[in-house]
């Protein structure tokens, strides 16, 4: 059986190296490459490959949103988060939401062939460990909320400025709406988040992956 891949980064050389990889044994096919999650998630509809190989920091749409998007659409790839950003937190999130392991891209060309054999069989990857579901379920828990998925499209949006660093009232002229319109929305997100202040909702927002910090600085004045 050939496997159909589609690679996801926004790194051309990235995207090379794992095609080069794929390359190394016969079964896979690289039926398509996305440098935005906007793309990938279009493609990923559209292609219904049986393997994404993504990562979760890309822009217009990041890489756990999409997870989240293709799985509602009855996605049923299976996922592996490549990632430069090691966080346990994050890597539990991931698979909650649908994806099917979780490496570091640092992970050597014939450890991460067999990490794509373990998810194709089935099995989770998260990190060096490989899980069957049950075991999943264990360490991530099954009834640990998605808090995020409880925001409304403002409500993310409005988190992305606050992780960006801009004040209630830059937000309000970027978005043509009052700034108490953006502390209200601010109270509902951090009592859904259970969280007390808006530096909490932006370091969590952070590590979730919910945002992408911006490549060039944001200056102070358009901030403020």
């Amino acid at each position: 059986m050939s496997y159909r891949v589609l690679i996801v980064d926004d790194h051309p050389l990235f995207r090379k190296g794992v095609r080069d990889t794929l390359a190394l044994e016969p079964g896979f096919q690289v039926v398509g490459e996305a440098a935005d999650g906007q793309a990938a998630l279009e493609m990923i509809l559209r292609l219904a490959p049986h393997l994404v190989l993504m990562d979760v920091h890309l822009p217009i749409r990041n890489g756990l949103d999409v997870i989240r998007q293709a799985r509602a659409h009855r996605f049923e790839g299976a996922i592996l988060v490549l990632t430069a950003y090691d966080s346990e937190e994050q890597m539990r999130y991931a698979v909650r939401i649908g994806a099917n392991g979780y490496c570091s891209k640092d992970t050597p060309p014939e450890q991460l062939l067999q990490n794509i054999r373990h998810v194709l069989s089935g099995r989770y990857v998260l990190g060096s460990r490989v899980l069957t579901a049950p075991e999943v379920r264990q360490i991530i828990g099954e009834a640990e909320a998605e808090e995020d998925l409880s925001l409304s499209p403002r409500e993310r949006e409005i988190l992305q400025y606050v992780a960006l660093g801009y004040s209630n009232k830059a937000i309000a002229e970027r978005l043509g709406i009052s700034q108490q319109t953006v502390k209200n929305h601010m109270t509902s997100i951090l009592r859904k988040l259970d969280l007390s202040d808006r530096t909490q909702a932006a370091i969590l927002a952070v590590r979730r992956g919910w945002v992408r910090l911006p490549e060039e600085p944001i200056s102070p004045e358009e901030k403020s």
